[in-house]
């Protein structure tokens, strides 16, 4: 008797996992600007029935906000421009000045949501080429950490992770 409800109810166990799925990716897309979400979408989008519903669906809704963006970015495509940049050089040349415009504003921000580097030496890297002098410049200005120049103890050079040479720390 118990269980041929369970059979019963199977229709409804379906349902509370696709809602539980839904709920999980809202969660997900909302959470840093959609940052855990992209990994998750771009997996989807390797599926080959799924991929083409989606790409469909994020065209018409780039149409729809900005159809300068969407005409732009249907004829990079169609040039074949989004795998090679000398062809994407020369596509972005046939564009008009307001489909140049929107791509233009399309890639600024999308480079500026992508800012946020995690590595140390990137970051470093893009602060000698001055790059990241604006983001350097924004850090609040406090106690200042830095240590007054003078004669530098014994165990100095451990605290800084400059041990023996040649000798690598773990990870």
């Amino acid at each position: 008797m118990l269980a041929s409800i369970f059979w019963y109810l199977t229709p409804l166990w379906v349902l509370l996992f696709f809602v539980l799925v839904l709920g999980v990716f809202s969660i997900l897309a909302r959470i840093r600007g959609g940052r855990y979400m992209r990994p998750i979408m771009a997996g989807l989008m390797k599926v080959p029935l799924l991929g083409r519903g989606l790409k469909k669906l994020s065209e018409s809704a780039i149409e729809r906000s900005n159809p300068a963006l969407a005409s732009a970015i249907k004829k990079l495509e169609r040039a074949g421009g989004m795998r090679d940049p000398q062809r994407m050089q020369k596509a972005l040349s046939t564009l008009s000045a307001h489909e140049r415009r929107a791509w233009m504003e399309a890639a600024e921000q999308q480079q500026s949501s992508g800012s946020e580097i995690s590595n140390r030496q990137m970051r470093r890297q893009l602060e000698r080429q001055g790059l990241g002098e604006s983001k350097a410049k924004s850090k609040p200005k406090g106690k200042s950490k830095d240590k007054p120049k003078g004669k530098k103890k014994n165990g100095d050079d451990k605290e800084r992770g400059r041990g023996k040479p040649g000798r690598r720390r773990g990870r």
